[in-house]
């Protein structure tokens, strides 16, 4: 054959991917993300079949770019969903029988390697979004806990009760015996102190101890 055949004939060089893509799975869902902004329902087109993704989107004559993957395994084209947000799209697939994959596609395509959760929840965590600022949602969850911490009562009760929780035998017996014979009024840490005799209540300057057998007369 000529040169000019030869070149004909030679197959196309396969079109390298402009968008980074990772690979995550539960026992019942495979999850694709691909990493492409500004993609909406009105300007790409997805199609899921039982064994395969089609991805095309265009934004005009010279701004397109299409996506073919073979699945590893079957999914539920019913059951799956596509989820466009506005940094990324997400395909989530509903796998036909439940089980881990091997990888994402099937074995005569390069595979995707699959990413652990915590790679991608940093990664999702500190991606750039439309607003070009990053959130850490790990930091704000500690930042809401600090803004919630007790105050008053509630405060004086956890601090008990933490003292309680870390104490030793012999003192929890001496807050139990103080804070009961007290009728809530002492509460004693000391067990040789309060141990062999009884607790009497000291009540607020004012006020008139009352024992649990007079209230009502």
């Amino acid at each position: 054959p000529t040169v000019a055949a030869a070149a004909a004939t030679a197959a196309p060089a396969p079109k390298q991917a402009r968008f980074r893509h990772d690979f995550m799975q539960t026992p019942d869902f495979a999850t694709m993300t691909i990493y492409i902004k500004g993609c909406t329902a009105e300007n790409t087109t997805v199609e899921v079949t039982e064994n395969s993704i089609a991805f095309d989107r265009t934004l005009g004559p010279s701004d397109s770019w299409q996506l073919h993957i073979d699945l590893a395994r079957a999914v539920i084209p019913a059951e799956s969903k596509t989820n466009f947000l506005s940094t990324k799209v997400e395909f989530k697939l509903k796998k036909a029988s439940s089980g881990k994959w091997p990888a994402f596609e099937a074995a005569d395509e390069q595979p995707l390697i699959e990413e652990d959760l915590e790679a991608v929840k940093k990664k999702r965590d500190l991606y750039p979004s439309s607003k070009a600022q990053k959130k850490n949602w790990d930091q704000l969850a500690e930042e809401i806990a600090a803004d919630t911490k007790p105050e008053g009562e509630e405060a004086l009760n956890a601090f008990f009760q933490e003292l309680y929780g870390k104490s030793s035998e012999e003192t929890r017996r001496a807050m139990n015996k103080s804070f009961q014979e007290s009728g809530g009024t002492v509460l004693s840490t000391n067990w040789g102190e309060v141990g062999t005799k009884k607790v009497e209540g000291t009540p607020p300057d004012g006020l008139e101890m009352k024992k649990w057998s007079d209230l009502g007369k």
